[in-house]
């Protein structure tokens, strides 16, 4: 390997990793308060400012992989007792994974903690006491109820697979396949955010509706449920509004990060090419993206039908 193509450091994951912690500080305070709001300026100017530094240093990071072509040379790999040899790149991709899996565990933890101790509000349907003792699933406060999130559900299972097509292509040495499969994850991916953000919207703007119940049944949850979300379900509403817009929130977030790897991948499918040899982003990025779907496999369950 040349010194001139050799390994170098990069300040891009430093700046990365300290920008989404200053995003997400602003996303918190920006949204907790209650009904004073006066701070709210100062700290959705902190959000932006967190998600500027972001996008900044990704697209540093964006920029050191694109200069680098596939006549480089020899990645730098380290060996391990167990595992054997690795390279760098994979070795980091885990370790990031696995402070991704504390990041999601807690989220999904405090939800559990907290649906566990509050009471389904089905049961109080019949007598229509209220629901401010209950806790009411995700499902029956949006007018589409589960079907988006069927659709949503499938979309990325089914990225999962197009992410494994195009790494098999790419060691095939097939770069048309290579990309189609990969601008197919892109669009699968896009078909889910877009679902996501239709659905925060209904949510948001107090469309409700519950059509799984039978007819009577769906008379009372209208008149216990409709009043208290009349005026919208938002991170502020209620308990499990809070919960529930983090998290799916978190999971979106980390979506809309893998669609802008995914523009990479195929703009840099379609100008040097993957082959058999060098594919190694490739499955990088499917390592990240299996993951963000597993995610989804538990938080679909725990909001939506729970």
């Amino acid at each position: 390997m040349s010194d001139e193509h050799g390994h170098h450091g990069t300040i891009a994951p430093f700046l990365f990793g300290i920008s989404s912690a200053v995003m997400f500080i602003g996303l918190i305070m920006a949204t907790a308060g209650g009904e004073d709001k006066t701070g709210d300026a100062g700290y959705w100017f902190v959000f932006f400012f967190g998600l500027a530094g972001m996008l900044t240093g990704f697209m540093m990071w964006v920029q050191d992989y694109w200069n680098q072509t596939s006549e480089e040379g020899e990645e730098i790999r380290v060996y391990h007792e167990f595992w054997g040899t690795i390279t760098t790149r994979k070795f980091g991709m885990w370790i990031f994974l696995l402070t991704e899996v504390m990041v999601f565990s807690t989220l999904l933890s405090a939800y559990l903690r907290y649906r566990a101790a509050v009471p389904d509000y089905d049961s109080n349907l019949a007598e229509c006491v209220g629901i401010d003792p209950c806790w009411v699933p995700a499902a029956d406060v949006i007018r589409s109820h589960l079907i988006f999130g069927v659709i949503n559900t499938f979309a990325l299972l089914l990225s999962s697979l197009t992410v494994v097509l195009a790494l098999y292509a790419a060691k095939n040495n097939n770069p048309k396949a290579t990309t189609r499969y990969l601008m197919a994850t892109f669009v699968l991916g896009a078909i889910f955010l877009i679902l996501k953000l239709w659905e925060w919207g209904e949510m948001k703007n107090g469309h409700f509706w519950s059509d799984h119940c039978d007819p009577l049944k769906q008379d009372i949850a209208h008149h216990c449920i409709a009043p208290k979300y009349e005026h919208g379900f938002w991170l502020d509403t209620s308990l499990e509004g809070s919960t529930f817009y983090i998290t799916t929130g978190t999971h979106g977030a980390h979506v809309f990060v893998g669609l802008i790897a995914l523009v990479y991948l195929i703009a840099k499918a379609n100008k040097d090419g993957y082959n058999e040899e060098y594919h190694d982003t490739i499955e990088l990025f499917g390592l990240y993206w299996h993951y963000v779907d597993l995610v989804w496999v538990f938080v679909f369950p725990f909001f939506y039908l729970y």
